[in-house]
């Protein structure tokens, strides 16, 4: 499950669902008890988005095992199992699994965001560690290989307030961050996108990810406070969480035999003219279907 939704709680109010959400938590009348029981579904939500996709939606470290054969051209092409990949951090090889060599800033091509190409020509200037063979590994036959990789888009938020004009953020997730890259800020009516400063150098991509400042290309156009959401997922992406979600808050109460009954007496629905909830599924479901991952 990701630590966070790849949708805030403020970012979904802002959505035109014209759904009430001050009323999840029957227990409570505390607005941030509300707010947390949102995050919840939220959360919920982006962890179906998960599992549709058979992988993370948001960037993290992923370590991937395989049995590759050496073509004439010396190239090892690893289809990568999670996608995109946005930053390969070690790639080893060799004839047995217990003895591989290891390129820590491999030089890698990656092809239409899920294919690894590394080049043995330019690896063998690395000490060979195979104990099964002299020399570099040669062509036709098989290596074992482990990459270890981050795909995914950047999901995560701002872990402090920030103000206009500065030129850094503090975020709380710098996983598939680059320097260079685009992203946005979903600060419901203070929306903007920023850029990477190309210079900035990212910390080691970690399991355990830490707080980090990011430095910007230019300064910030709007004031931000914490928690909103720093992030790299697509919008017809996010739409899908944001649906799946909906449809959630449109069930009825579990006493209905119905699914998604038309006439469904959740206090949080408004007069909806569709048959039933289930359109809001199956329209985040065919969302999702663009991104499935392809083995």
């Amino acid at each position: 499950m990701p630590a966070v939704p790849y949708v805030s709680a403020a970012a979904f109010r802002a959505h035109p669902t014209y759904l009430d959400t001050q009323g999840l938590n029957v227990d409570s009348t505390n607005p941030d008890a509300q707010t947390a029981e949102l995050t919840n579904l939220l959360l919920a939500a982006s962890d179906w988005a998960d599992s549709e996709l058979d992988q993370p939606l948001g960037a993290h470290l992923h370590t991937q095992t395989e049995r590759i054969f050496v073509g004439s051209d010396q190239l090892l092409k690893l289809h990568a199992d999670h996608g995109p990949v946005l930053q390969v951090v070690s790639f080893g090889y060799g004839y047995a699994p217990t003895a591989l060599t290891v390129l820590t800033t491999p030089t890698v091509w990656v092809e239409q965001d899920t294919n690894i190409v590394v080049s043995l020509a330019t690896a063998g200037t690395v000490a060979w560690s195979g104990s099964l063979q002299f020399g570099s590994p040669g062509v036709g036959g098989d290596l074992f290989t482990q990459a270890v990789y981050v795909a995914g888009h950047t999901a995560t938020v701002l872990a402090d307030s920030a103000e206009a004009g500065d030129t850094t953020l503090s975020v709380a997730d710098p996983t598939g961050i680059m320097p260079g890259g685009r992203y946005r800020i979903w600060d419901p009516g203070l929306e903007e996108t920023v850029t990477v400063d190309p210079a900035w150098i990212p910390p080691a991509p970690s399991t355990l990810p830490d707080t980090t400042v990011v430095s910007l290309l230019q300064p910030l156009r709007n004031a931000h406070a914490e928690d909103h959401d720093f992030s790299g997922v697509p919008a017809d992406l996010r739409r899908a969480v944001v649906l799946h979600t909906m449809s959630q808050l449109m069930r009825p109460g579990t006493k209905d035999e119905d699914e998604y009954p038309d006439n469904a007496s959740s206090s949080t629905r408004t007069e909806d003219s569709r048959p039933t909830g289930m359109g809001l599924l199956k329209e985040a479901r065919r969302t999702l279907a663009n991104y499935a991952r392809v083995r």
